[in-house]
């Protein structure tokens, strides 16, 4: 009867880490997709939108804070999906 108990609890175990590794590797999914995603949206973002650049006395022109300030919004958008997907993939080795 301890012997069945025993097999039974080991299998349960197994079953629960089994379930947490699918999670962890759909996370993993989840996080990479993510990543790409907030890189595509950087790229797209690197042209200046209507407004974004101003004329200088030089008859040159330079880029206007609001596009400084969504560059550094984009660039923090990909930092949080690297650390998204770095942590996914913590967990995933660890349940390995």
């Amino acid at each position: 009867m301890i012997v069945f108990s025993l097999l039974a609890a080991l299998a349960a175990a197994a079953q629960d880490r089994s379930a947490d590794l699918d999670r962890a590797h759909e996370e993993v999914v989840a996080a990479s997709g993510a990543l790409r995603e907030a890189e595509a949206k950087r790229e797209r973002g690197v042209e200046p939108l209507p407004g974004e650049r101003i004329g200088t006395a030089g008859g040159r022109s330079r880029f206007r804070d609001e596009y400084l300030d969504r560059q550094k919004a984009l660039d923090a958008e990909v930092e949080a999906a690297r650390a998204r997907l770095r942590q996914a993939l913590e967990r995933r080795n660890a349940l390995r």
